[in-house]
């Protein structure tokens, strides 16, 4: 997991940035964008639109940290910053959604490339060994899109954002114990998922 910077010098870069230190708001954008982009990116597959939606995440959080009163969680920044990225993404998935239905389209089927697949090793010398990789990210890939919406979004909170069950807590708004839950079930179906599907690769 991802070393991720302690709440105080954060906080204290925000009140640097708020009061107009150009230096701070870079270090902040530095230091949380890609982060976020790979969020987004995991959850929606389109390049275009993570970057898209990164940009806006974080005009929302400069204008909410300018404000008098637009700011209120010291000390769970990281948390608040992917709230309002996911916020974000569900708004744009909705509204991709109505624009789907109306042209009698299937959502799905606007889908960008699998950042998944694209983790595939194609430099890989064994021609075998490419293959069957290719087939466990494939496999993977399958299994992940079968969790539902909730679980899909705790995993990769908590593997791609590299947040902490108290972090995702705070970003899904959801008590501690719903997300640790959630999580161990999530975990528990992907597995099964994945061990029921390698030993059908076996008995064929």
């Amino acid at each position: 997991m991802r070393p991720t910077p302690d709440a105080q010098p954060v906080d204290d870069c925000l009140r640097r940035a708020s009061a107009g230190d150009d230096g701070a708001w870079r270090q902040i954008v530095e230091t949380y964008s890609r982060r976020v982009y790979g969020l987004l990116y995991k959850q929606c597959r389109d390049r275009e639109l993570a970057e898209e939606l990164t940009q806006e995440t974080f005009v929302k959080m400069v204008r909410a940290v300018t404000k008098s009163d637009g700011y209120q969680e010291r000390g769970r920044f990281e948390s608040w910053l992917f709230r309002i990225a996911m916020n974000g993404l569900r708004d744009e998935m909705r509204r991709r959604q109505r624009q789907a239905v109306g042209r009698g389209n299937n959502p799905a089927d606007e889908a960008g490339p699998d950042p998944i697949v694209a983790l595939a090793d194609t430099s890989t010398p064994d021609p075998l060994d490419n293959m069957t990789h290719q087939e466990q990210l494939a496999s993977l890939r399958d299994c992940m899109q079968r969790l539902n919406d909730a679980d899909r979004e705790v995993l990769h909170l908590r593997h791609t954002a590299g947040l902490s069950f108290q972090q995702i807590a705070e970003a899904l708004e959801k008590p501690l114990g719903t997300v640790l839950a959630r999580a161990h079930r999530a975990t528990g179906k992907l597995r099964k998922m994945m061990t029921e599907g390698l030993n059908e690769v076996d008995a064929a």
